[in-house]
């Protein structure tokens, strides 16, 4: 189970309600605790994308149909972003992964640049702040 965001992200309780099935008809049909559909009707967890799928075709809806819209707006992050990680790349010479070494493998191994990742963000931080 993940936990969830500050906000409701699904819809199980309603929907549920709307098609006559109960949190215990839910966990026996997905196969889990009571508790556990109690809890992700409360919004406290969040079921996993395979358990979402069991619920969806109990209730016969899509799997979106059971998610909260989260109101995104479309600002072009993505395309700003991959235009962004190209330049860091290619004109300040950053690369995609460094060598990092893990001491419990004793081997140096690739990841992500840290400084990379932090530059995209604070990238995308200011692209959000300007075109809201």
């Amino acid at each position: 189970m993940e936990k969830k965001n500050s906000k409701s992200v699904n819809r199980i309780k309603q929907v549920a309600k709307e098609k006559g099935a109960s949190s215990r008809l839910i966990s026996l049909w997905v196969d889990v605790d009571y508790t556990t559909v109690s809890n992700w009707s409360s919004n406290k967890y969040q079921p996993s994308g395979e358990k979402l799928n069991q619920i969806g075709e109990l209730l016969q809806k899509d799997n979106r149909d059971l998610l909260q819209p989260q109101g995104r707006i479309d600002t072009g992050l993505a395309a700003a972003l991959q235009k962004e990680l190209k330049r860091l790349n290619k004109e300040e010479g950053l690369p995609y992964e460094i060598e990092k070494f893990d001491k419990k493998k004793g081997v140096n191994l690739k990841v992500n640049n840290p400084e990379l990742v932090r530059r995209l963000r604070e990238f995308a931080s200011k692209h959000e702040n300007t075109n809201r």
